[in-house]
């Protein structure tokens, strides 16, 4: 499982505690430190990597991934830009959680986007 955008990594964590062989990706070399103490602290095993959309080939050498999940990723036009060329080089299921940012409706209809739970997708 990817976890793109992963901040504190939420969603990469209850994946772990699940079972899942995780990898949690932020452009942000602070987001993956706290996410890892956090993934020990409560005894779990995540991988973390510092990876931006522009530059995405570890990604793509790992692909095509089972499942990729992020969250309030869409909060400005370039992140939807990068994602929307991302993810179908990705492969898998697609889930997004998205709080209702600007530039979200445009790209989960581009992706006919399913919704599956109160803001949460899966994109086709």
């Amino acid at each position: 499982m990817l976890e793109l955008g992963c901040g504190l990594g939420l969603p990469s964590l209850a994946a772990a505690l699940r079972g899942a062989d995780v990898l949690a990706t932020d452009w942000a070399e602070e987001a993956i430190s706290l996410l890892l103490r956090n993934a020990e602290r409560n005894g779990l095993f995540v991988r973390g990597a510092r990876v931006r959309w522009s530059e995405p080939e570890p990604l793509l050498r790992a692909a095509p991934w089972d499942l990729v999940l992020g969250a309030d990723l869409l909060y400005e036009a370039r992140n939807a830009d990068q994602l929307a060329e991302l993810l179908p080089r990705l492969g898998g299921e697609v889930v997004l959680a998205e709080p209702g940012r600007p530039y979200a409706k445009e790209f989960l209809e581009r992706f006919r986007a399913e919704a599956v739970g109160e803001r949460i997708y899966r994109l086709a």
